[in-house]
């Protein structure tokens, strides 16, 4: 494709169309609820009335489905060669669009999970022209070419722990969009940079839809949340997009630009996760330490609750969270370069360690002042 397309007014035009075409699909979608008196629910798991319905989700998998269709005549993409991925995202959907309103256990939750990642992973992995599991480190922490079961369980804790991670953030309204909106930003970007632009048409998709649930939920009375639905999709691309970074690091115009060593990726890869991967990793360390499954339901253990209980809004909490994993994923990128893989999992974990105090003093002394 010639350089010299003018890909800023594809982008933007995909955007509005995703834009306009979420309104509308929202608009029928709604209706149907409204007609079924399907808008106000029983929370499947706590048995409490909801306010808002928590199915939006699906609206991404239909958004995805005709998005990819109509665009895959477009010479400079190629939705076949992740066709996979994307038949994937839309069976975890329709999952989480099942568990939206019929309760499901956490254990049938990780089987079905365990089950859609296995088959992906397991097909990637046989497929000699794939380039979509992690099978090479580059160096970091001294680790280059893995083997193939090793490889295999890498790549399927990953996903897994991601999806994991990022349901989470569905429990606050707009934490979740935000989250997504901010990071599909820097994959456009990042893969706009490295000319994979099937990869960029995907991020402009997400975004689009991300943008409007951010002015539904919060400038509408006809509210939808995303729920498990949503959750489940936008994890299981954050996970994806992550493994493609790490993959096509060495081939990159992104690494040769800023000058980014290879064995550092992973780390940098993590940074834009490192909340929700944070949070994640606290709660189930609660969790073992009172002697409880790290499986078991959700209490008020999270980061957003520690900040809501705090006095913050809904909308404040999810800006103030996401302005967090930014500033940590700008950080780990600036001091990248004079560090090695070694040195920069130490600095990882010192902020992580500078947050772990900075939530534990908020809970203790409940501190409005300071937020």
């Amino acid at each position: 494709m010639n350089s010299e397309f003018p890909y800023i007014i594809y982008y933007s035009g995909l955007f509005l169309v995703i834009f306009f075409l979420s309104k509308f699909i929202f608009s029928k979608y709604y209706s149907f609820l409204k007609r079924f008196s399907l808008l106000n629910l029983y929370n499947s798991s706590t048995k409490k009335k909801v306010k808002h319905n928590k199915s939006g989700g699906i609206i991404y998998a239909i958004i995805l489905m005709v998005s990819t269709l109509s665009l895959d005549n477009l010479d400079f993409v190629d939705f076949k060669k992740i066709s996979p991925e994307i038949a994937t995202s839309i069976l975890i959907v329709f999952f989480g669009f099942y568990k939206d309103f019929l309760k499901v256990s956490n254990f049938q939750k990780y089987i079905l999970l365990t089950f859609f990642i296995s088959m992906l992973v397991y097909s990637s992995a046989i497929d000699i022209y794939n380039n979509s599991i992690i099978d090479n480190l580059n160096g970091f922490l001294g680790i280059y070419e893995i083997n193939p079961i090793s490889s295999f369980i890498i790549n399927f804790l990953f996903y897994l722990s991601v999806i994991n991670a990022i349901s989470r953030l569905g429990n606050v309204t707009g934490y979740l969009t935000i989250f997504s909106l901010l990071f599909f930003i820097s994959m456009l970007y990042i893969n706009d940079l490295n000319d994979f632009y099937t990869l960029s048409s995907i991020s402009t998709i997400i975004i689009g839809v991300c943008v409007f649930f951010i002015f539904n939920n919060f400038l509408t009375k006809t509210k939808i949340l995303v729920g498990d639905s949503g959750s489940f999709f936008m994890g299981f691309w954050i996970a994806y997009f992550i493994i493609q970074y790490v993959m096509t690091a060495p081939n990159s115009n992104l690494v040769s630009i800023f000058s980014i060593k290879l064995e550092n990726i992973p780390v940098i890869a993590l940074s834009l996760i490192s909340i929700p991967i944070y949070d994640m990793m606290r709660v189930i360390l609660i969790r073992v330490i009172r002697f409880k499954s790290p499986f078991s339901e959700d209490k008020r253990w999270h980061l957003h609750h520690i900040l809501l209980d705090s006095g913050m809004s809904e909308l404040r909490t999810s800006l103030f969270l996401s302005f967090i994993n930014c500033f940590n994923c700008i950080l780990i990128f600036l001091i990248e370069p004079s560090l090695n893989s070694k040195e920069l999992i130490l600095v990882f974990t010192f902020i992580s360690l500078f947050w772990y105090a900075f939530f534990e003093f908020v809970k203790q002394n409940k501190t409005k002042s300071i937020l």
